[in-house]
């Protein structure tokens, strides 16, 4: 699968501190579906590797639910999990470091000074060695709200290590049980900023969607972060779609239908082999803008025409790839957890702030792996971003682990991530009371008439 490390650091306040050659400084960012490691060189403030794998706690769940499942039920089942993932941190240390190596001037040796690890709340959690048992049932809270450091020996027991026992293992402040480090990382490199006369507004979309709307002070109320997290499902990785496959070689990623002849793009310009996330929202936009599907998100059997198997069953992308109407309902219900997530912050805004929204510009910044591939008039035909958001959108990339590696550098950052934890708010949307009416009503496709 592709893992998204691209990024870049925000603005660090501190000039470069004289160091070695050879001091490394890693920061980590601990996905629930995978891990990403980048190692900064501390005399120039250069990448000098990144090394990416699937979470290898995978095999204990899918999702952080399963995950905290099997911390409570099996037997010492939280060691297990912290004891999995340090012994994978261990093996893409010593890759990063070995590539490290390459970039050192001849007789340096990579050493490890410090190290960053952000992730959501559960995943930090383990790493941490942190108990989850707060987050396994309502009213779910945290053990920690983290900002603190550790030495690198109180987190793993490996006796050759490739970390000095000393190395100091920061983990940055979390918002609550929904809302992580990775979140308060990405704000960071977002560049979210407390003095700002301007809203922020994030959203980093994927299984589980975590947006933050940074709200200006006004002459009544002071500055605020309002934050949230929607469960869209998988959807968006493909996961539960017929022809669905994680965005490697042969998938389909981008589709065009002119005067109804269908043309796929496939990553590596390979044989499409199925359809990624970024292809399936491409897909069905395309199907609305030709009128193959309705508003509905139902299939039209008559305007189908070849592209039809069986009368409303699926519309072929190739002879091997096609989407059914299964997909689509998979795709509503995804996208209408993100739209509804994200309306209820922008009318939060609407309610809170002195002036109105039109008034004032908003900076939207999409983030993370699924954010960073797709297809912005594609996402707001579907219906997935508000076309309000689409004038001044910046895809950013893993801002979580670049958040996470400004940390390295600036003691200014932390302060600053301390205070943007502070003033967030975490909103739990299942407990507003009209979100289940206004999830159902954003399920139709409302933007099919965008040419």
């Amino acid at each position: 699968m592709k893992i998204i490390t691209e990024g870049s650091l925000p603005e660090i306040p501190e000039p470069i501190s004289e160091h070695s050659p050879s001091e490394v400084a890693l920061a980590v960012d601990v996905g629930t579906t995978t891990v990403a490691v980048v190692a900064w060189s501390l005399s120039s403030r250069k990448i000098l590797s990144i090394v990416a794998e699937k979470n290898a706690q995978s095999k204990y769940g899918s999702d952080v639910i399963n995950r905290i499942d099997s911390a409570m039920k099996l037997p010492s089942g939280e060691k297990i999990l912290h004891d999995c993932l340090m012994t994978q941190l261990e093996k893409m240390f010593a890759s990063a470091l070995s590539l490290s190596s390459q970039k050192m001037p001849r007789g340096f040796r990579p050493h490890v000074k410090k190290i960053v690890v952000t992730g959501n709340s559960t995943m930090l959690s383990f790493a941490a060695g942190v108990s989850v048992e707060g987050l396994a049932a309502v009213p779910f809270t945290l053990a920690s709200k983290f900002d603190f450091s550790v030495a690198w020996k109180e987190l793993s027991s490996s006796k050759a290590s490739v970390v000095p026992s000393d190395a100091e293992v920061y983990f940055p402040p979390v918002v609550g049980a929904f809302i992580g480090a990775d979140t308060v990382c990405a704000m960071l490199a977002a560049g979210f900023d407390l003095d700002a006369e301007n809203p922020f507004l994030l959203a980093d979309i994927g299984t589980n969607s975590e947006m933050a709307l940074f709200v200006p002070a006004s002459s009544s109320a002071p500055a605020r972060i309002l934050c949230t997290s929607a469960a869209a499902g998988p959807a968006f990785e493909a996961a539960n779609i017929s022809c669905g496959m994680p965005s490697v070689n042969g998938a389909v990623d981008k589709v065009k239908i002119d005067g109804g002849k269908i043309s796929v793009r496939t990553i590596g310009n390979s044989p499409a082999k199925g359809v990624c996330g970024s292809g399936l929202i491409s897909s069905v936009s395309e199907f609305l803008k030709n009128g193959m599907v309705d508003s509905h998100g139902t299939i039209e059997e008559k305007k189908c025409g070849l592209g039809v198997d069986s009368p409303g069953s699926k519309i072929d992308l190739t002879e091997s790839v096609s989407i059914s109407q299964n997909d689509i309902r998979n795709l509503q219900l995804a996208k209408s957890a993100v739209k509804t997530g994200l309306d209820h912050l922008l009318s939060r805004f609407e309610s809170l702030s002195a002036k109105k929204i039109s008034g004032q510009k908003m900076r939207f910044f999409l983030a993370g792996g699924f954010g960073s591939r797709i297809d912005l008039d594609e996402s707001v035909r579907i219906g997935l971003l508000p076309s309000s958001l689409s004038g001044d959108v910046s895809q950013i990339g893993n801002a979580a682990l670049f958040g996470a590696s400004a940390l390295l550098f600036s003691e200014k950052l932390k302060e600053k991530a301390r205070l943007l934890s502070k003033k967030s708010t975490q909103i739990n949307l299942a407990a507003v009371p009209d979100f289940q009416q206004k999830f159902l009503g954003n399920i139709d496709f409302e933007f099919a008439s965008i040419p």
